[in-house]
């Protein structure tokens, strides 16, 4: 085992607290994942400053290190030797992470859990319905006219833009049922029924309820003497999730006590039977009231506190972003989109977007005062353009919270340009990206509004902090005093002591497409790690075909246990991770074949594995593939020569 990774191993340790301090410990293809008993004992300050440590974040109960393809599995290896634990698979990690939260933790990140399979179609329903009202808004693009009036020919075309729209909306819990039952350890199918019966064409729907309790016309079942209402559950979200969960526990139960040849007979029509009644007698009408009251405290923070709801929105956004806590806000924003025909559109998206925003400003602050770090300034502006896309993660725990000023300007400029978007009440139709680009998802009317809240909140967190760079940045300069030593000290090389020679230049630096399909920019890869290039830069590539080939003659230096990310080492030493699909760690292998060996020599072109495309996408996930050079600090450059539809072996990047 090399020195350097023995040595980084010790580092970590150290900076974790030491030995006692470690519960467990596993790795990705990328990071080091440890769950510890004290987390206030880590030292930051000295991990940043390790030479093979790119960054770091806490999520989900687990203190996750950057190291990179090729060196994560080195460093772990000598890791667990030296902390004195055994080795765990990611889910096992989890799992004692999620022991370590408290209630309140659960809750939210079973929240967060249910709705991450679904947001891909609730984001699809939403577009649509942005697109419908492009379509059929009164004098956007004709005056006194929409679309539509102005071109009768398109009102079919429209309608069914319309339909589309509403579909994911008007089944929504059949999907969360679905997704719900699933997490919690039921049948999903049996979950989406449940769903299915809450929304059933023969009940009142939901969205008339509130009239008809007022008028008092609410239809009622008589169920040996208890009066049971007989209205759907259209447009809700809470309900679904706790019938499902209800579903899940009584199902689990019957099937311990329920004898096997039986089994796939009683356990079902039990299951739907008890957790179908207990939803009507029970569990929905409590649950409703939770929803609804969830939904009035959002609205309440906006439409009643105006600019000053929206400031403590825009201000807290990425405070929870630091603790994971934010996915739970999907609920309150998923209810509020069922419900856009009433509320005419949701205030959170802009205010997200407006946080989202001024965390990349700042980021791009940090790029302009740190001329004199290469290494810094390239992170601060890849992460600060990622952000302003609705990707923040690397721009707050990359280079902001790193510093702090900057984090600190952008709240300032998040908590400004979320003020006046709530002002002058920009509503939103849909899900979608938290940045500049998420005006598609903005109601036309509120379009350029949203721009304009986008504008004040860059250039408020910009100015906040470049004078806040000025009183506060004291780190800031003992960080690049720190890089300064190491450049005086050999530990950073310059790039153009590394030449090419004539065998390099026909082939060595040239890295070819290793899988068939189209090639992307890195920074449009759906995962905020790869697309900052905090680990490297490259490309994304949209498989076409379920093969990797080497992309040039080299070494396989690592492959993951779940088969789904080979490193290999290449002419000239480059260090090359194709990471097939975003996420895909969690397939656990399911899909995947390897074909080589850690420390087997390939040939270009060579097939190092198969995948099954069909596979990747019905566990929902992306199959967007990373194709990066991890160690491109070490080089002059690295080029995209090419983009778009690519063979294997066709030329897609440069090496200089």
């Amino acid at each position: 085992m090399e020195e350097k990774y023995v040595k980084t191993a010790q580092e970590i340790l150290a900076c974790m607290g030491g030995k006692d301090n470690i519960a467990s410990a596993a790795h990705c293809a990328t990071r080091l994942r440890l769950v510890l008993k004290d987390e206030s004992l880590i030292d930051k300050d000295a991990l940043e400053n390790i030479e093979l440590v790119k960054g770091n974040f806490n999520n989900g109960g687990q203190f996750q290190i950057i190291l990179g393809t090729g060196i994560v599995n080195n460093v772990y290896a000598e890791f667990i030797k030296m902390a004195n634990i055994t080795e765990m698979t990611k889910e096992e990690l989890k799992k004692q992470a999620a022991k370590k939260m408290n209630p309140l933790q659960k809750l939210l990140k079973t929240l967060a859990d249910v709705f991450v399979p679904i947001l891909p179609a609730l984001v699809a329903s939403g577009l649509l319905m942005g697109i419908n009202n492009i379509l059929t808004a009164q004098g956007m693009f004709v005056e006194g006219k929409s679309l539509v009036e102005a071109f009768p020919q398109i009102k079919d075309f429209a309608e069914m833009v319309n339909l589309f729209s509403n579909a994911g909306f008007t089944f929504l819990p059949v999907l969360i049922g679905f997704s719900a039952a699933k997490i919690f350890g039921g049948t999903p199918i049996l979950g989406a029924v449940i769903g299915a019966i809450m929304i059933h064409p023969d009940l009142m729907n939901g969205y008339g309820y509130g009239q008809a309790l007022l008028d008092g016309t609410v239809p009622y079942w008589n169920i040996f003497g208890l009066s049971v209402a007989k209205v759907g559950y259209q447009g809700t979200v809470l309900p679904v999730i706790a019938s499902a969960f209800c579903l899940a526990f009584v199902e689990k139960k019957l099937r311990k006590i329920v004898p096997a040849m039986l089994d796939n007979i009683v356990t079902p029509l039990l299951s739907v039977l008890i957790a179908g009644a207990m939803t009507f007698l029970f569990i929905g009408p409590v649950m409703r009231g939770v929803g609804d009251a969830m939904t009035n405290a959002v609205m309440w923070l906006f439409f009643d506190l105006g600019s000053v709801g929206g400031l403590i929105y825009g201000v807290t956004y990425p405070l929870l972003v630091i603790t994971g806590m934010h996915h739970s806000l999907v609920t309150a924003e998923t209810q509020i989109l069922a419900n856009i025909g009433t509320l005419g559109g949701s205030p959170t998206f802009a205010v997200v977007a407006a946080a989202n925003c001024a965390q990349g400003a700042a980021a791009l602050a940090v790029m302009f005062r740190m001329k004199n770090d290469p290494k810094m300034k390239s992170l601060a502006s890849a992460s600060g353009i990622s952000s302003m896309l609705g990707i923040t993660e690397p721009a707050i725990f990359g280079v902001n919270l790193k510093l702090r000023y900057p984090f600190y300007g952008a709240l300032i400029g998040g908590g400004i340009g979320a003020a006046y978007a709530t002002f002058v009440k920009v509503l939103s139709v849909s899900q979608g990206p938290c940045g500049v680009i998420g005006v598609i998802c903005i109601r036309p009317d509120c379009m350029l509004q949203f721009m304009v809240s986008m504008a004040i909140a860059i250039v408020s967190a910009f100015a906040a902090t470049m004078m806040l760079g000025g009183v506060l940045g004291k780190k800031e300069k003992a960080a690049v005093a720190a890089g300064s030593k190491m450049a005086e000290s050999g530990r950073i090389e310059s790039p153009a002591a590394d030449t090419c020679t004539d065998a390099e230049e026909k082939g060595g630096k040239v890295i070819y497409a290793p899988i068939q399909g189209n090639v992307i920019p890195r920074e449009n890869i759906p995962d905020e790690t790869f697309a900052s290039g905090v680990l490297g830069d490259g490309v994304g590539i949209e498989p076409e075909t379920g093969e990797v080939v080497a992309p040039f003659d080299g070494k396989i230096s690592s492959v993951t246990e779940t088969c789904h990310a080979i490193g290999i080492t290449g002419p000239g030493g480059m260090e090359l991770l194709i990471h097939v699909g975003v996420d895909t760690v969690k397939m656990n292998g399911d899909g995947f074949t390897v074909l080589v060996s850690e420390g087997d020599k390939v040939k270009a072109g060579q097939k190092l594995m198969i995948f099954d495309i069909s596979k990747i996408k019905v566990a929902g996930f992306s199959t967007t593939s990373a194709v990066l050079l991890t160690n491109s600090d070490d080089y002059q450059s690295c080029n995209v020569v090419k983009t778009g539809k690519s063979k294997q072996m066709e030329k897609i990047v440069t090496v200089e």
